[in-house]
C-alpha cells in the first residue's frame, strides 16, 4: 500500500496533457516546476505557448518587483526554451527598451511563430513634448518574415514593411493599436492578407481607408478618418465604428454604397445625429444591409444646435417609402438625449416588423416632450422596451 501511494502518476502522463497543464498556469509557476523531479526540470522549456503578462508571469503584485528582475527572467526564459513557439504575448506596463524588443524578436522569428501579440511601454517618457506625440516601437523587419502568423497585435509600433513584403499567407486576426502607419501600408497589409477574417484598428492620423478584403468577417475601426469605405467585404458579419472626430469629406455619401449582404450586426459609436454627414453615412450604410438583426449605437454628445442639423422627419424622408428591416430584431441606444434622437428611433420602430427588443438608455428626459415619449411608447407596443436614465 505504501508503495501504490508513492507511485509519481503525475510524471507518467503523456507529454501532451502535461504541456497542457503547464499551459495553464503562470509563466512563473510552470518554470519552477522544474524543481520537482528529473523527469521536470526542463519539461515547461518545451512549452509552445509562453504568455508573460503580469498574470501569467505570476507577478500578481508586480508593482512590488523591480523591472530588471522581470526583464531576467524573460531573457533566461528565453535562452533555456527549447523547440518551437507557437504563441508568444507580452503585456506590461513596465518600459521596454527598443533593443530588448528587436533582440526578442528575432529570437521569436526561428521559432515557428503562429500569434504574436505585444503590448508594451517605451523605454523613455511615454509622451514626447517634443513632438507632441507618444514614442512608439519600430517594427523589426524580423517580424515581416513570419509567414505563419494566424494572429497579431501591435500596440504603437511603426508599421514599415521592408520592399518586396508580399504579406501575411496565413493571418486571420490583425489589431493595430495606435502607432505609426501610413494608409498606403494598411490597405497594402490588409489586401496581403488573404486569410484575413477579424481586423481591429484603432487609428490616430486623419486617414481616408479603404478597406479590401474577401474574407474579413469582424471589422472594429476607431479613430479620426476623412471616410471608411468598405470596397470589398463580401463576407463582413460585424462592423464596429467609433465615430469619435471623425472629418468626413463631402463625397462621403458615394462612398458607402456597396451591398452586404452578410453583415448582421453594426455598432456605431459617438453619433451626432444632428450632423448632416455622418447621419447620410448611416443611411447609406442601413440601406446596404439588407440582412441586419442587430443594430447598436451610442449617441455623441451634442453641444449646440447645428444649423445644417439633418432635422426631425430626414429619416422618413430619405428612405424609400416601402423600406424595411426584415430581419431587424434588437436595437440598443446608449446616452440618447435629444429629439433627433428619438425621431431615429421612432423610424426604426416603424420600419422593423420582426422586431423584439429595444433598449434606450436616456442621459436626461429634459429635451424630450410626454408626448414624444408617449409617441415612442406606442411605437413599441408589441416589443421589449426598455428606457433607463
Amino acid at each position: 500500500m505504501g508503495e501504490f501511494s508513492r507511485k509519481d502518476y503525475i510524471s507518467h502522463l503523456p507529454q501532451s496533457i502535461i504541456e497542457t497543464i503547464l499551459a495553464k498556469v503562470p509563466t512563473r509557476d510552470a518554470v519552477r516546476t522544474s524543481i520537482l523531479s528529473k523527469k521536470w526540470r526542463y519539461q515547461w522549456a518545451t512549452m509552445t505557448q509562453l504568455v508573460l503578462d503580469e498574470e501569467y508571469m505570476g507577478f500578481s503584485c508586480y508593482r512590488n518587483v523591480s523591472r530588471n528582475k522581470i526583464l531576467r527572467f524573460i531573457v533566461r526564459y528565453f535562452l533555456l526554451h527549447d523547440g518551437p513557439i507557437h504563441k508568444f504575448k507580452i503585456s506590461t506596463l513596465y518600459s521596454i527598451s527598443s533593443t530588448e524588443m528587436d533582440t526578442w524578436l528575432l529570437f521569436l522569428s526561428r521559432k515557428d511563430i503562429k500569434e504574436l501579440l505585444l503590448e508594451v511601454w517605451q523605454s523613455r517618457n511615454y509622451w514626447n513634448f517634443q513632438t507632441r506625440n507618444y514614442w512608439i516601437f519600430r517594427t523589426p523587419s524580423c517580424i515581416f518574415s513570419c509567414q505563419k502568423l494566424t494572429r497579431l497585435k501591435l500596440y504603437r509600433f511603426k508599421v514599415e514593411p521592408p520592399l518586396g513584403f508580399q504579406g501575411f499567407p496565413c493571418l486571420k486576426y490583425l489589431n493595430l493599436f495606435g502607432g505609426n502607419v501610413t494608409i498606403e501600408v494598411i490597405e497594402n497589409l490588409i489586401s496581403g492578407c488573404p486569410l484575413l477574417e477579424k481586423f481591429k484598428f484603432n487609428n490616430e492620423d486623419i486617414l481616408a481607408l479603404t478597406v479590401c478584403s474577401p474574407n474579413l468577417k469582424h471589422l472594429t475601426v476607431r479613430g479620426i478618418f476623412k471616410y471608411i469605405y468598405l470596397e470589398h467585404t463580401p463576407l463582413l458579419v460585424h462592423l464596429i465604428l467609433d465615430f469619435t472626430s471623425l472629418q468626413w469629406e463631402d463625397n462621403v455619401p458615394v462612398r458607402v454604397p456597396v451591398t452586404h449582404n452578410c453583415l448582421k450586426v453594426i455598432s456605431l459609436g459617438e453619433i451626432n445625429f444632428e450632423e448632416m454627414k455622418q447621419v447620410s453615412y448611416v443611411r447609406q450604410l442601413l440601406l446596404q444591409s439588407p440582412n441586419l438583426q442587430e443594430l447598436h449605437i451610442v449617441a455623441g454628445d451634442v453641444k449646440c444646435l447645428n444649423p445644417n442639423a439633418a432635422g426631425m422627419d430626414f429619416w422618413e424622408r430619405e428612405f424609400p417609402t416601402d423600406f424595411t428591416f426584415k430581419h431587424l430584431k434588437i436595437v440598443n441606444m446608449d446616452y440618447s438625449c435629444s429629439r433627433i434622437d428619438i425621431a431615429f428611433l421612432i423610424f426604426v420602430l416603424g420600419r422593423s416588423p420582426v422586431l423584439e427588443k429595444m433598449c434606450i438608455k436616456l442621459e436626461s428626459f429634459d429635451d424630450i416632450s410626454d408626448a414624444e415619449l408617449s409617441r415612442l411608447q406606442q411605437a413599441s407596443a408589441n416589443i421589449q422596451l426598455h428606457l433607463f436614465d
